[in-house]
């Protein structure tokens, strides 16, 4: 770095305490999330605002129950708005100062800029390189966006942080104060796929063609399909989440990107979670990208990828194709994060598919996921206006364009065979079929 850039990161930079002592009442903040989340606010937040009134905290996926979020003496004090829940904090939603907004990943940028001031951005940084940048580091969902627009920006600067590259660079000259930060980053182990997993990923695998582009989640499902592509040819990536089954179809040589239509060539998405093996193969790696989810996710991009494959789990689906991801009937279990955006921009693609993907069965199988009718106060994630396909380890119905009476034959035939009986009575019985 030059001198002078040096220089000016310097005079920037603050201990944490200084820091939290620029919040005062009535503050708008915004938080970076994720494995690039802002550790030194969270962790001091909850004595600052004790001292203050009317403060408001926007921010996603924290990963540890900080005080912040669990403190029952804040209410007044701080109202933290939270876009996708985490088991971190799940069990305190909707008690003292944490609730969650139900929104598209694709409108959390638009939403926050358009819900009034920005007083404060608070996120986390790499140091800075030879030129007087910083880097986001691993996520870039909504805090790009937001960075440019804040009146203050404050950034924790971490060496662990990946230097990755796309719309994650930001002047020193645009940062108001830095603070040292060197923590570990929040990691995410791979969960292993059971047997169930293995066979709908492989029911999967038999729909996606060789030079699709793919969008995966997270959890056994994901991972068993990334097992089940590697036989595929030249797959792309345009996905929210980079995870490790990205990286390890990247390394095996079936993610190339060759045939994309949008950025060829590079693996995109919004924000990256999972081990630091997959941190460490993103630093500076210029195969990936990451820009806003207001880009990544809009319905109308995905849908010029040529073959694109949208692929998200379910807690639930009824007969006549409502998919519930996010909750267990009222109680909210995380969000509906990009599924939406994602399933119908893959539609909109020439050859593409929006895939839900999930068990037939749950509390060892005593119950069925597909289910005559969702449960009391289940969220609608994807409405059955815009679902496709729907794959189980019985097989794959594609709903798209059917009738309610052909659509509970093709769910009905892909239900755990325990349940076909009940569930096609029950809709004859409403008059379904």
């Amino acid at each position: 770095m030059s001198p002078l850039f040096m220089s000016e990161f310097a005079k920037k930079t603050i201990v944490a305490d200084a820091a939290l002592e620029l919040i005062q009442s009535n503050t708008r903040m915004v938080a970076s999330m994720a494995a690039a989340e802002p550790v030194k606010l969270f962790e001091g937040l909850h004595c600052r605002v004790a001292k203050l009134k009317n403060v408001s905290l926007h921010c996603a996926n924290p990963s540890q129950s900080y005080p912040c979020f669990t403190s029952t003496e804040l209410a007044g004090h701080i109202d933290i708005n939270v876009m996708f829940l985490t088991s971190s904090v799940r069990k305190v939603h909707g008690h003292g100062s944490v609730h969650y907004v139900p929104q598209h990943l694709s409108r959390w940028s638009t939403n926050l800029l358009g819900g009034g001031d920005i007083d404060i951005f608070w996120g986390s940084c790499t140091p800075p390189d030879e030129r007087g940048f910083v880097s986001l580091g691993p996520g870039v969902c909504y805090e790009s966006d937001v960075l440019r627009k804040a009146k203050l920006v404050i950034l924790e600067v971490n060496k662990h942080l990946p230097y990755t590259y796309g719309a994650t660079h930001v002047p020193v000259s645009w940062v108001h104060h830095f603070i040292s930060s060197d923590h570990p980053l929040h990691t995410v182990a791979a969960e292993t796929p059971n047997a169930t997993d293995e066979k709908i990923a492989a029911h999967i695998a038999g729909l996606v063609p060789d030079g699709a582009t793919i969008q995966l989640g997270i959890g056994g499902i994901p991972n068993a399909i990334g097992k089940a592509l590697l036989t595929k040819k030249d797959l792309g990536v345009h996905t929210e989440m980079i995870n490790d089954t990205v990286m390890d179809l990247y390394n095996a040589g079936v993610i190339t990107g060759r045939h994309k239509t949008l950025w060829p060539g590079k693996i995109v998405g919004a924000f990256m979670l999972g081990s630091q093996t997959l941190y460490d193969f993103c630093n500076r790696n210029p195969v990936v990208e990451l820009h806003p989810a207001s880009v990544v996710n809009d319905p109308y991009r995905i849908g010029r990828n040529y073959k694109m494959f949208s692929i998200n789990t379910a807690v639930e689906i009824d007969l006549t194709g409502q998919v519930c991801s996010e909750s267990v009937g009222h109680r909210q279990l995380s969000g509906v994060g990009g599924a939406t955006d994602t399933h119908i921009g893959a539609q909109r693609s020439a050859g593409g598919r929006g895939i839900v993907a999930l068990h037939s069965t749950t509390k060892n199988d005593s119950e069925s996921k597909i289910a005559f009718e969702l449960k009391q106060g289940a969220k609608v994630s994807i409405s059955r206006n815009d679902i496709d396909t729907v794959v189980t380890e019985f097989g794959v119905a594609r709903l798209a364009g059917k009738s309610v009476s052909q659509r509970i034959h093709e769910l009905v035939n892909i239900a755990h065979p325990k349940f076909r009986d009940e569930l096609l009575h029950k809709a004859k019985a409403a008059d379904y079929v």
